[in-house]
Parts: structure tokens; C-alpha cells; sequence
């Protein structure tokens, strides 16, 4: 997407009358039983993500998100539905809130969204967690952040349009660094306080405006630990809708030596840890656990071994 800025001299601007500017025309939510574009191949299967608020509804006991046949028997109501992730792996889904005042029936249940990682495929858990994340976008941006216009989808783009002023709000996206900082054999890792008891991770933190995915590391870890870093290299990144952070991960090298200053309220503890003797980490699901994966593989111990921590009654947790 380009940006064009017009530069034009007062005395060359003149008034003119002021033209009613195009509305965007509203699209009519898609039908539960959606129709494909006639040059996309339709998925071999579609998937429905309906969320109570933040929860993600299935079925008792269900590994799998629901079909489209499945919702439409809870009987959810009128719902605005939309596509999410077409092609996706031979997986596409739809997504929509249900209305606050339907009841599921027997047999179906609402489970936080860090639950359905544990119990769905990662291919559908990816999905959901999309479906999670455009649905809180769509919630937030249901009118204009610059007038107040109640806003549109637009005919376009992946956004919300005002009808009034033109304003277009993007889907959120909040980039975040991660990293797996080393010295010798050994690893640092912080215990913050939202944490199952006795469980550390590696460190993370927002990028803040004007920061480069590097200059955010080295603050971060500095913030948190006291501790400066080099070596600073590209992990691999993962989206996490918590509420809607794009999680950038790194490996970095300690630069010093290693003393520890705990500078950030939000965290009780950091240390340094050794891959054989490692406290409860997050789950395999998350990239957190992925960087200490691959920190204990490159010291000879089975990631298996790993304790992994456990969150009291994952099912009924909130976000």
C-alpha cells in the first residue's frame, strides 16, 4: 500500500464546493452456508468457530472445531458470520459471536481459547485462534476511532470503513519480541506473576513505537534482567490473539557477566537455568516453549523431559 502526500502551495488552493464523498456500501453477512469464488478451489472442509464473548463453544468432550452442520443444530440465532483462513491447509472456517443471551444446549460447553490449543489439532487451533482474534477486531472497530460513524466492511480491504469520513481501521496487530538468551549452558528465564505458581518462560515484551525488532529485545531483556545482549538473531514468530500481539522471536548471547538485576514489576524472579535442571515451562503449543525447546535439544536432553506447567481447571479459565 503506497502513501501519496500532496503538497500544494495557499495561493494555488482554491475553494470548491464540497462533493458527498462514496459510500461504502455494507456487504450482507455471508450465509452459514457460504458460497466459494468461482476460481478458488472450495475447501475439502469448513470448520465454525463460535465464541461466547472470549470462549470458543464445542461440543462435550470434542477434538475438533464444529461443522457448519454441527452450529446450525445448536440453533445459535441470527449471527453475523464471516470467512476465516480460505485454504488453509484443505481447512476453511467461519466465525461469529453468538448472541449474549443464547444458551448452549446439552452437550455443548465454552472453553477458554488457551484450552483449545491443548484439545484441537494445531491446523483448527490456528484457526480458532484467528477467528478469536477478528472477532475482537470487529468488536472494537464498530465505529469510526476519528468521527464516531458506525463503520462498514469495506469493499476492499480487511477492514472497517467509515461511511462518513473514509477512516479505515485495519485489523490490530500488536508485535511483541521473545528470546532465548544463553550463556554457557545455561538459559534465562523469569517467573512473571501471572504464571502457574513456581513456572518460569523465557522474556517478552511489546515493541514500543520507533523501536526496531532488535533495539526491543535488548530493552526488554535490560528492563527485566539487567543483563545486555548480543547476537541477536531471527527465530521464528508466531501470532497469539491474547488479545492481538504478533509474537517475534529471538536468540541472543549474554554480554557480560550474567549478574542479574530484576528491574520490572511484573516480574517476582529471574535466573539462570541449566537444560537438565529446568522449572515447569509453558506448554508445546506456544512459542515461549519452542525457544527452550530448542535450547535443551542443543545441550543433549529430551524436551520430553521437560516439566511443563500445569494451569488450575484449564477448561473454565478466563482470557
Amino acid at each position: 500500500m503506497s502513501l501519496t502526500i500532496e503538497r500544494r502551495a495557499l495561493s494555488e488552493q482554491t475553494p470548491r464546493a464540497r462533493q458527498p464523498r462514496a459510500r461504502h456500501t455494507p456487504r450482507p453477512p455471508p450465509a452459514i452456508s457460504i458460497a466459494w469464488d468461482h476460481h478458488v478451489p472450495k475447501p475439502a472442509l469448513v470448520r465454525a468457530c463460535l465464541f461466547a464473548r472470549n470462549r470458543l463453544i464445542l461440543a462435550d468432550g470434542a477434538l475438533h472445531l464444529p461443522s457448519v452442520e454441527d452450529v446450525r443444530a445448536w440453533d445459535p440465532g441470527k449471527v453475523d458470520w464471516f470467512r476465516v483462513n480460505e485454504r488453509s491447509h484443505g481447512i476453511a472456517g467461519v466465525a461469529a459471536v453468538a448472541d449474549p443471551r443464547w444458551t448452549p444446549p446439552p452437550g455443548v460447553t465454552t472453553v477458554s481459547l488457551r484450552a483449545a490449543l491443548s484439545l484441537l489439532h494445531a491446523t483448527e487451533a490456528a484457526l480458532a485462534l484467528t477467528a478469536a482474534h477478528l472477532a475482537r477486531w470487529r468488536r472494537t472497530s464498530r465505529f469510526c476511532g476519528v468521527c464516531g460513524t458506525a463503520t462498514v466492511a469495506s469493499q476492499h480491504h480487511q477492514a472497517r470503513a467509515c461511511p462518513d469520513c473514509g477512516h479505515l481501521a485495519f485489523p490490530k496487530i500488536s508485535p511483541a519480541v521473545i528470546v532465548q538468551v544463553t550463556r554457557g549452558d545455561r538459559i534465562l528465564l523469569g517467573r512473571s506473576r501471572r504464571h502457574p505458581q513456581g513456572s518460569y518462560s523465557v522474556l517478552a515484551g511489546f515493541v514500543d513505537p520507533g523501536e526496531s525488532l532488535e533495539d526491543a529485545v535488548r530493552r526488554e531483556v535490560q528492563e527485566e534482567s539487567g543483563v545486555g545482549v548480543r547476537d541477536i538473531r531471527y527465530f521464528g514468530s508466531q501470532p497469539w490473539p491474547f488479545p492481538d500481539s504478533l509474537m517475534v522471536g529471538f536468540t541472543a548471547t549474554c554480554d557480560g557477566d550474567g549478574t542479574l538485576v530484576n528491574r520490572d514489576d511484573e516480574l517476582e524472579d529471574v535466573g539462570w537455568f541449566t537444560a537438565d535442571a529446568l522449572p515447569p515451562v509453558p506448554p508445546s503449543y506456544s512459542i515461549a516453549r519452542a525457544l527452550i525447546d530448542d535450547f535443551v535439544r542443543r545441550h543433549g536432553v529430551d524436551p520430553a523431559t521437560v516439566p511443563t506447567w500445569q494451569r488450575a481447571k484449564p477448561n473454565l479459565e478466563s482470557e
